[in-house]
């Protein structure tokens, strides 16, 4: 019960800054993602943004993102920010978003397994005596 309650928290913070959020130019330079997931990654990054200090580095802006998205959807995300960049990457189908806001680049995808199992559970059901 208390996790619903530090959710509806989380999403009613989340709500009344969307209210406040600063109009932003977004351009969606390329995707393979769904309308709707398109949609849900942008506001991960806006959410992001509206979080974050005036000074704050892309580096954290990434670390951000990438947690959010891990969180979400599972998997392992991948998060690149900023205003130069190259990339050449493999990625999971439909999980490709190339993004400009305000003048800087968001390159986010998912590689790798969806679900891995954490860190020592690989052989639980094994039966040890």
């Amino acid at each position: 019960m208390a996790d619903e309650e530090d959710y509806e928290v989380e999403v009613n913070r989340d709500n009344v800054k969307r209210a406040e959020r600063p109009k932003r130019l977004i351009d969606i330079l390329h995707h393979d993602t769904n309308q709707s997931l398109t949609e849900e990654m942008v506001e991960h990054v806006q959410t992001v943004l509206d979080s974050m200090p005036v000074e704050h580095s892309y580096k954290d802006v990434a670390t951000k993102v990438k947690r959010r998205l891990d969180s979400a959807y599972g998997g392992t995300w991948h998060v690149i920010v900023g205003k130069h960049f190259g990339a050449n990457v493999t990625n999971d189908d439909d999980t490709l978003i190339n993004m400009k806001i305000d003048g800087v680049y968001f390159l986010v995808m998912r590689s790798g397994p969806p679900d891995r199992p954490l860190e020592g559970t690989e052989n639980e059901s094994v039966t040890r005596e």
